[in-house]
Order: C-alpha cells, then sequence, then structure tokens
C-alpha cells in the first residue's frame, strides 16, 4: 500500500481499537499461531496455585506462548501504544513525503528561473559585447 492508504488503514484501526476498549470488550489474546490462547488456572500444589493463565491452544505441542491472566491489560495497553507510534509515524512519514514533493517542484521551479536568468545574462552579455565591438570597431559602416 501507499503511504497514504496504510495511514488511512491505521488510523481506522486505532479508531476501532479504542472504542472496542471503552466499551470493555477485550479482543482476544492470541499465542504465537495466531490462534485465540484460551486461559487455564494452576492446578499443580505450588506458589501461584489458583492463578489464571493463557497458554498456546496447541498445547502440548505449544508454540511457548504463555501470558498471566492478570498482565493482559498491560499487554493490551502496549499493545495500543504500539498502535498509536505506528499511526503516528504513518501519519509523519505522509507528512514527509507531502514535503519532498513539495521540494521537488520548488526544485524545478527555481531550476527553470535559474535557467531563464541565465539566458537574460547571456542576452545582456551578447548585447554589451556587440556594443563594445561597436564602439571598438567604430561606427564606420554606420556614418558615410
Amino acid at each position: 500500500f501507499s503511504i497514504l492508504w496504510r495511514h488511512k488503514i491505521l488510523v481506522v484501526l486505532v479508531c476501532i481499537r479504542s472504542r472496542s476498549r471503552s466499551r470493555s470488550s477485550v479482543p482476544p489474546v492470541k499465542c504465537y499461531h495466531d490462534d485465540v490462547a484460551p486461559i487455564r488456572t494452576v492446578r499443580v500444589n505450588c506458589p501461584t496455585q489458583g492463578r489464571r493463565f493463557y497458554g498456546c491452544s496447541h498445547y502440548p505441542r505449544t508454540c511457548g506462548f504463555f501470558k498471566w491472566a492478570d498482565e493482559v491489560d498491560n499487554v493490551l495497553d502496549l499493545q495500543m501504544l504500539a498502535i498509536e507510534k505506528d499511526t503516528k509515524i504513518s501519519e509523519l512519514e505522509y507528512e514527509r513525503d507531502v514535503l519532498k514533493g513539495k521540494v521537488a517542484e520548488l526544485a524545478i521551479e527555481n531550476t527553470e528561473k535559474f535557467h531563464a536568468m541565465e539566458t537574460v545574462k547571456a542576452d545582456k552579455k551578447l548585447c554589451i559585447m556587440l556594443f563594445m565591438s561597436w564602439v571598438v570597431g567604430g561606427c564606420d559602416g554606420l556614418v558615410e
């Protein structure tokens, strides 16, 4: 996609994300397989017994994904922050591309003006040279 389209898509994603978070609907947590990670509870006798966590949906052939359920909000906040930063980067890239276009237009305009000035300058030099050759060479041919 072009920068403009990426920018528009990211803005839409941020708006959708913001609306969904404001309604307190949390997007599903996904494992590294990009599948919804089921929430599980620690059942073994240990200090974390009873604590809930998200794990890979392909257990026992796991991708290694693990996240405590009470830490997911922090992850979602970080994901939202990352989306906002990506949006800002896309906006800045778009602005940069617009400015590059303006600089290119100005460069072309300045080049055209420079060539026009050079032409005028050359014409002036030619006139001066003709005048000087007339003065130095005399006006014999003009007066009879």
